[in-house]
């Protein structure tokens, strides 16, 4: 296997995760006239060209939420429109602001290094981290993009296939999740995957587990319309058990019931707790 290639898994009949290194993945589904890619990873490598292998047809970009590890790669698609939540367009700079005092810089290559070098040694340890460095464009793309607004309960008909999204905040204010029937599966970006982060709020305040908790009783209530779901990283899918999982952890971090506790651990250090498949990050440091 050549591991500085994109891995590409699909998952159902016209529809792939396309996994940048194990370390974020983006999602390809085609109907009869256009595809949808959901999230571009963070811009290393050439996802462009992995998606024109799969597909010639029209392309729309569906951006999960406003982190550079989901939306970085969108320079590489020109003329091609790009889909954002509001909520997360208008806090873009506000972003940038967090990125550069967690990684040190908002230069975009400067993050993507820092990236590949925490995450690739814990998430695809087989791979060479100098190796993997070296698929970083020479020259660094601006963070800011134009985008076009997307929002809750839009469909986006790719002819004979339509995507519903759905917002999700709780990651981020303008989290999306993605639902496509056809293959029924929930493209969650990050609303819900193998660790949820929330980040640390002053004096330790409840209300993102709170906003965490209203999102995922909206998703189990949705439940019969999904059997897995395409998530943003440490896997390609999972089951939605997960949503159930997190719903339960939250109620219990509400009611008093589940406690967690702090650790720090690979990249990842704050206030955690875990229930069956669900790992949430509630007062996390970075």
């Amino acid at each position: 296997m050549n591991y500085l290639k994109h891995e590409v898994h699909e998952i159902a009949p016209k529809t792939w995760c396309l996994s940048e290194f194990r370390l974020v993945n983006a999602f390809l589904v085609e109907g009869e006239e256009r595809a949808a890619l959901i999230d571009t990873g963070t811009g290393v490598g050439n996802l462009y060209g992995v998606v024109r292998e799969l597909t010639e047809k029209p392309l729309v970009i569906l951006i999960t939420h406003g982190h550079f590890d989901h939306d970085g790669g969108v320079k590489q698609f020109v003329d091609v429109p790009i889909y954002l939540n509001p909520e997360d367009g208008k806090n873009m700079h506000e972003t940038l602001q967090m990125m550069e005092k967690m990684m040190g810089s908002s230069d975009m290559n400067v993050m993507r290094q820092y990236y590949i070098s925490s995450r690739a040694p814990i998430r695809y340890p087989e791979a060479s981290v100098e190796e993997l460095l070296t698929l970083i464009p020479e020259r660094s793309d601006s963070p800011i993009y134009d985008w076009e607004p997307i929002t809750d309960g839009m469909e986006i008909d790719l002819g004979g296939r339509k995507l519903k999204a759905i917002h999700t905040p709780g990651h981020t204010d303008g989290e999306m999740c993605i639902l496509d029937e056809a293959s029924r599966t929930l493209f969650s970006g990050d609303t819900a995957n193998v660790g949820i982060i929330l980040m640390r709020q002053p004096d330790n305040d409840t209300k993102l587990i709170k906003i965490c908790n209203e999102t995922m009783k909206r998703l189990w209530d949705l439940q019969e319309a999904y059997d897995r779901l395409g998530v943003g990283h440490d896997a390609v899918t999972m089951d939605k058990q997960i949503v159930k999982d997190y719903l339960d952890l939250t109620t219990g971090l509400l009611d008093g019931s589940i406690v967690g506790a702090y650790e720090e651990t690979g990249f990842r250090k704050g206030d955690v707790a875990r229930l069956g498949l669900a790992e949430l990050w509630y007062q996390c440091d970075a």
